[in-house]
């Protein structure tokens, strides 16, 4: 299908805005992850599946019974994965996450990183964003200098990179791990991984503590935005220029993932309105 009228996102932002170690209670939550896919089957390591609904949104099983909210519902998500993020990030003040990106990151990949860098920044959560490769395309250089998009490049076969010791847990968006030559370092480096979204079709079985796979969905971007349009975990504001250069840049990578929308699912159409 295909969406008339799409609207840039920018304008429609809102006028307002332990004990254990880090590292062993992200492996422990590893094993009371949620999933979210368009599939019936799960990780054996899930406990608790939200199933796609006839809509295209997405319903909490009837062992959880959480509700869905009216703001949420209007925008195609339910309340459940938002829920569930929050209540993650919420028990991770003061960490650092490592976010990877495929290897020749596209408008899609590097503007769902972002996104998620700014809901970070509301829990206390540091993040720093990586690609293996190179920006590959004169539009996705354009990006990231015009807008500032805080990406950076780490070559797997150079001797220097990030320290890997101040990072807590890794976070994989718009890649399953097998698009980017850096989840081998990550893995070796025995960090947990915490989050993984993304929209092309379910590659492996994934161990993460929250996963949000969407295949029916064009974009990553489009997850994003929902989770922005939840104003739950951030509330832009027209007013800070990095929310607005954000959320142009999530249009700009719905759109490019969807053919200018022409390809677009109801999701994505609702997510550029």
């Amino acid at each position: 299908m295909s969406c008339l009228k799409p609207v840039s996102l920018a304008d429609k932002l809102s006028g307002s805005q332990g004990a254990l170690s880090k590292t062993e209670s992200y492996r422990d939550n590893r094993h009371r992850g949620i999933t979210v896919t368009d599939s019936n089957s799960a990780p054996s390591n899930v406990s608790e599946t939200i199933s796609p609904t006839s809509n295209g949104t997405h319903s909490q099983g009837p062992a959880v019974g959480s509700k869905q909210s009216s703001t949420s519902a209007s925008h195609g998500v339910g309340t459940d994965i938002v829920e569930k993020l929050d209540k993650l990030l919420s028990q991770r003040a003061g960490d650092r996450h490592l976010v990877l990106i495929q290897d020749f990151p596209d408008p899609d990949a590097l503007s769902s990183a972002w996104a998620y860098r700014l809901i970070c920044q509301q829990y206390q959560i540091d993040c720093d964003i990586y690609y293996g490769g190179t920006l590959s395309h004169q539009e996705n250089i354009a990006l990231v200098r015009l807008s500032g998009l805080p990406a950076r490049r780490w070559s797997p076969q150079a001797k220097t990179g990030p320290d890997l010791s101040q990072y807590q847990a890794y976070v994989l968006l718009d890649t399953q791990g097998t698009t980017t030559q850096l989840t081998r370092l990550v893995k070796e480096s025995q960090l947990s991984l915490f989050l993984v979204v993304d929209h092309h079709a379910t590659q492996k079985d994934i161990d993460a503590a929250l996963v949000d796979v969407r295949p029916h969905i064009r974009a990553t971007a489009t997850i994003l935005t929902q989770y922005l349009q939840s104003e739950r975990l951030l509330t832009l504001d027209r007013s800070n220029s990095t929310h607005v250069k954000c959320a142009t840049a999530l249009m700009h990578g719905l759109r490019s993932d969807s053919s200018i929308l022409q390809h677009a699912d109801e999701a994505d159409c609702a997510a550029s309105a």
